[in-house]
């Protein structure tokens, strides 16, 4: 079992923070970096739903003590319901709190091939296009940092062969046989036996899948300009932005935001131009002067976009000669 290339050259010499859970999966990416000579820290989010987390967190300050590791831990709230996303989401918040205050360029994650079927059969089920059923990619430029799956390609059973092989000690996590749970029932009745019988060709048709959205992804427009992603006219690039800036859309607002401006989840705007889409944090303000309104106006500068502009100070000129320069047309 060997990390790829790809993953190897994108961590090494980097600050790279790891999400850690002393399990399976966490637990092997832990020791094939050391083994690789990567340096890195962890994190370790506690949700206090099982007796033996606290003993958890206690052995992964130990290890991360006995290899000079700083580790950083959170204990999650209660939550009362939907736990698998809001576990979800507050580990990532987590996460990217800890890149972007202690600056970390990379964030891996143990993410291996098992975990990508099961998100793709998740995403199938409640109709998802091509970029929400390869949701995981191996590097996956954020905002402020870059996420890292090096076990992508990986299977469960081959990290289990590698800590026994090796005598590595971990913690078995027995809610993950919690059928409760949305995952967890994906994995025993589809992913699990289906993978069985056909590992290999689900490998291949994850290795094409990849190679078409890669083209895709080439072909298309997708630029940054200060915190606005401008994007080609078309569903799945503007679905991918909108799922970087942080909001998962749902199948039925997937198909309602191609027909008009507007703002998804009350956080994201969306709005268009002749061949492009714009994406951006939504943004009010209780009066534009008369005259930005006027020189927005003159440009050609969306109604939804008008406030994000006069908030954050740019210049719509520069907005312009963006596209002009990035994408070689007039304004």
């Amino acid at each position: 079992m060997k990390l790829s290339q790809k993953s190897l050259q994108a961590l090494s010499g980097g600050k790279n923070l790891l999400g850690f859970s002393y399990q399976s999966d966490s637990t092997a990416l832990f020791y094939m970096l050391l083994e690789q000579n990567i340096s890195f820290d962890l994190a370790l989010v506690d949700y206090g739903t099982r007796t033996q987390s606290k003993v958890e967190a206690k052995a992964a300050k130990e290890l991360a003590k006995k290899h000079n590791k700083q580790i950083f831990i959170r204990t999650a709230p209660k939550f009362k319901n939907n736990f698998e996303k809001n576990a979800r989401d507050f580990r990532y918040s987590f996460f990217k709190e800890l890149c972007e205050q202690k600056g970390y360029e990379n964030l891996i994650l143990a993410h291996q091939f098992d975990d990508r079927f099961e998100w793709f059969l998740m995403q199938l089920k409640k109709g998802a296009g091509l970029s929400e059923l390869l949701g995981m990619q191996e590097l996956q430029k954020e905002l402020s940092f870059t996420l890292v799956r090096p076990f992508l390609s990986i299977s469960k059973d081959e990290i289990l062969d590698f800590l026994e092989q090796n005598q590595i000690f971990y913690f078995k996590d027995l809610s993950n046989e919690d059928e409760q749970f949305e995952r967890n029932y994906i994995r025993k009745h589809f992913s699990k036996p289906f993978l069985k019988l056909f590992a290999k060709g689900v490998k291949r048709s994850f290795n094409y899948l990849q190679k078409d959205l890669n083209t895709f992804y080439q072909n298309a427009f997708y630029k940054e300009f200060k915190g606005i992603s401008i994007v080609s006219k078309q569903e799945s690039l503007i679905a991918k932005a909108i799922k970087a800036k942080g909001v998962r859309i749902s199948a039925k607002q997937r198909e309602q935001m191609m027909k008009q401006d507007g703002v998804i989840s009350g956080k994201i705007a969306l709005c268009f131009k002749e061949k492009f889409a714009f994406v951006f944090e939504y943004k009010t303000c209780e009066k534009i002067p008369k005259e930005f309104k006027e020189r927005y106006r003159k440009a050609g500068i969306p109604k939804l976009l008008r406030a994000y502009f006069y908030t954050q100070g740019i210049h719509e000129e520069d907005f312009l000669n963006k596209i002009q320069e990035s994408f070689k047309l007039k304004s």
